[in-house]
């Protein structure tokens, strides 16, 4: 049984992050878990952005894209997790970024509720990057974006927003990352008491 890092987590509180994070191991031997257009279909069905029926089939070009704008994103959200306030530069991208997907979505009211309907075709990532942008956009907003953190796994590199009432979250996931540190620390002690 593969561990659950090997797989699409969403821990992180907000889309965009959770987009991110689909890089195993950032900042050791990295794991791409986008590996081809399938892989960004599953995940975008598991994230809720993608109808179950839903196609997307990206060529290789395109899926290259996505990966690129999710490093962008990375960039962005990192630099704020190191305790940096987002530039003038990284903001006016993400802007750049939502106008280029604006023209694919409309309101729609159907049945009393209002909601986003996507105009692109099966082949088009726009869709799909235009919540993810809206996301990271909203997380910017709202100023919660002071909130963000880097996993102190020291390969892991996953981002999160940290809602603990304390401010104090250290790990992407206690059952992955948390775990391993406290296995660590555990054997050192073991090593330490043996001595």
């Amino acid at each position: 049984m593969r561990p659950s890092t090997d797989d699409f987590q969403f821990i992180a509180g907000n889309l965009a992050l959770d987009f991110v994070n689909t890089v195993g191991d950032r900042l050791g031997d990295a794991r791409e878990y986008l590996t081809s257009s399938a892989e960004l279909r599953r995940w975008a069905r598991l994230a809720g952005i993608l109808a179950p029926r839903a196609r997307l089939s990206l060529q290789p070009l395109k899926l290259a894209a996505v990966r690129a704008a999710r490093d962008d994103l990375y960039r962005l959200f990192h630099h704020i997790a190191l305790g940096a306030m987002p530039t003038t530069r990284s903001v006016a991208a993400l802007s750049a970024r939502l106008e280029s997907v604006a023209t694919v979505r409309r309101l729609r009211s159907h049945r009393g509720a209002v909601r986003w309907e996507w105009l692109s075709s099966p082949r088009d990532p726009r869709a799909l990057l235009a919540q993810v942008y809206a996301s990271a956009a909203e997380l910017l907003v709202s100023g919660d974006f002071v909130r963000v953190r880097q996993c102190d796994g020291a390969l892991c590199g996953w981002l999160f927003v940290d809602r603990s009432p304390a401010r104090r979250r250290r790990w992407c996931s206690m059952a992955d990352c948390g775990n391993r540190a406290k296995a660590r620390r555990h054997l050192a002690a073991v090593r330490r008491a043996s001595r």
